[in-house]
């Protein structure tokens, strides 16, 4: 198995690399230096030179609030880059898997979010990833689009909150936005499950089981971690950002990923045996 993995410095990248290696497949992990999905003479010019039988993309601009004043440059990284290895993927025709999110949807619901769901993104962020899956999935009908929600890994959301625990003993987090805090290493083990058994193409939800607000989230991160600080719920409105944020984001995933506090508790206890080693 010969994979080209795009963005494999992100958050799932970390978490899927050591799993490929496990496999024993050999794969090409690229990052924005070294393979820019934006400049399509580059990536047209490599790809003649390599063989593969998979690709996987990561790379994506996705920092939610800078979109919104660096438009162009989400849609050229998030839809351009896209074309460019969808068009790829179809001219070598092999697979593409690509990770999507949450914020394709309004947040307007108030039951989870199926795969048929009408999207309707209402931040930058949101739009160009949605751009995104459409040149996927009008490049070729081989694709995976996989759309998670909330992820945390090494130097994301759960090990800032715990970096702010050192320093701080209260914290002020939004209460009402609801969503599925998700593991990167869950995610990165369904990629892998999906490469393996050559499950159906099209849309998946992957995301951990049940649903949380921020609030509720920083709470258990806490109370796992035995770290006495004082989660002070508040509202969206009290704590203005650049981008909208859709109020409900739960995605409907069939349960097939664990619950988000096992999945928690479980990247902590794996923190804990890294750190003591």
């Amino acid at each position: 198995m010969r994979i080209l993995v795009t963005g494999s410095t992100g958050l799932i990248g970390k978490a899927l690399c050591p799993l490929l290696d496990k496999e024993n497949w050999q794969y090409w992990a690229c990052n924005s230096k070294i393979f820019d999905v934006t400049n399509t003479k580059m990536v047209n010019e490599i790809m003649n030179k390599i063989s593969l039988d998979f690709i996987i993309h990561l790379a994506g601009y996705n920092n939610i609030d800078q979109a919104e004043d660096n438009p162009e440059l989400a849609y050229s990284i998030n839809q351009l880059g896209s074309k460019n290895i969808a068009h790829i993927a179809k001219k070598h025709n092999i697979p593409i898997l690509y990770v999507s999110t949450d914020n394709v949807f309004d947040g307007n619901s108030t039951i989870p979010y199926k795969t048929t769901d009408a999207t309707n993104p209402i931040n930058v962020y949101g739009k160009s990833k949605l751009a995104g899956e459409k040149e996927i999935m009008k490049a070729t009908k081989k694709h995976y689009i996989l759309r998670t929600s909330w992820l945390y890994g090494a130097g994301g959301y759960v090990d800032a909150m715990l970096t702010f625990s050192n320093f701080r003993k209260e914290i002020s987090v939004v209460n009402d936005q609801i969503g599925c805090p998700t593991n990167c290493l869950d995610v990165a083990k369904k990629i892998v499950e999906i490469i393996k058994e050559q499950k159906p193409y099209g849309i998946y939800h992957v995301t951990s089981s049940g649903s949380a607000s921020w609030a509720d989230f920083t709470k258990k991160i806490f109370e796992l971690k035995k770290r006495k600080v004082e989660v002070l719920a508040i509202d969206k409105s009290d704590f203005p950002r650049p981008a909208k944020r859709p109020k409900y984001c739960v995605l409907d995933s069939n349960n097939e990923l664990p619950s988000w506090e096992n999945s928690l508790k479980e990247y902590l206890a794996d923190k804990t045996k890294a750190l003591a080693k």
